[in-house]
């Protein structure tokens, strides 16, 4: 089979299997992976445990970070079927919460310890870095975590929000398409709290659908973008459990997987046509924009 042009632009993910613990399966995608400087893991948690490693300290990175918890079950995305205990600031505000959440942490602010305490159900974690690489520089401190505070009274409420998922039914694009893919969405951003970086969060469980609201017309963007597209199997990230294509460049060269996938766009590169053609398990579209909301730009 020929080489195709655009290629390397999309690319399967590489799972590894942990082991016994808390941390079963995950991938870790970097900048040699996504060709940008940004550095993605992504995993499932199977049981209630400590987050990340020993030992268990507040931290600080010299870049932007988003990490995101979410639920496993594709019927109500927005509930996490557990519960975290994070610190955030020197002081170690205590923060739990019990809903799909994604957490804002701008350089330079203390973070962790984390712990999910309760689970009833799976939970995938997304750490987001905003850098080629990912490195923390430990604190010392003698101070405790807080007791859990409420959020009228939390100093950094704004850093952690809930997940607003939306349904996203037929009509939802338009006029211009009607498809509707039984799922749901939710939109992330943190310009407030000076993270260049927003993202779209999509469950998709009915096939074929298309997506955009001019499914035919490909569309570029003036950012860097990554299109993660994931299964829901908590117990086999492995699996995607659909097919999805996908037309790259002016020459609308087609791209079909049914694994995991990770698909690059650069600045200005033309995309779309895309969608699901087959499905037999829900599916998530994880749309990350580098440099923030990412503007439409003429592919003529």
């Amino acid at each position: 089979m020929a080489a195709m042009k655009y290629q390397q632009y999309v690319k399967s993910l590489p799972f590894k299997e942990y082991g016994p613990g808390g941390y079963r399966q995950g991938t870790v995608l970097d900048s040699k992976f996504l060709g940008m400087d940004v550095h993605v893991q992504y995993g499932a948690y199977w049981t209630a445990t400590k987050i990340g490693k020993a030992p268990y300290v507040p931290h600080v990175h010299d870049f932007d970070q988003v990490m995101l918890f979410v639920g496993s079950d594709m019927n109500d995305p927005g509930d996490l079927f557990a519960e975290v205990e994070m610190c955030l600031g020197e002081n170690l505000e205590t923060h739990v919460f019990s809903n799909s959440s994604a957490v804002a942490i701008p350089r330079g602010l203390p973070h962790m310890p984390a712990t999910i305490t309760k689970m009833d159900k799976r939970v995938i974690l997304y750490v987001i870095s905003l850098a080629p690489k990912y490195s923390a520089t430990q604190l010392s401190t003698d101070k405790e975590p807080s007791k859990p505070v409420g959020w009228r009274h939390a100093k950094y409420k704004k850093n952690i929000v809930p997940l607003p998922f939306t349904r996203k039914g037929a009509w939802f694009y338009g006029p211009d398409n009607r498809d509707d893919g039984g799922g749901s969405l939710s939109f992330i951003h943190f310009e407030d709290l000076g993270i260049t970086f927003s993202m779209i969060y999509e469950v998709m469980k009915k096939a074929p659908y298309r997506l955009m609201p001019d499914p035919d017309k490909p569309h570029a963007h003036a950012n860097p973008q990554v299109m993660l597209f994931l299964g829901t199997d908590a117990d086999d990230l492995s699996e995607l459990g659909a097919e999805f294509e996908i037309c790259m460049g002016k020459e609308r060269e087609k791209h079909v997987f049914t694994t995991p996938t990770a698909v690059i766009t650069p600045p200005n590169l033309p995309h779309w046509p895309g969608g699901i053609t087959k499905l037999t398990k829900p599916i998530i579209f994880a749309d990350l924009h580098i440099g923030g909301d990412s503007k439409l730009v003429d592919t003529k």
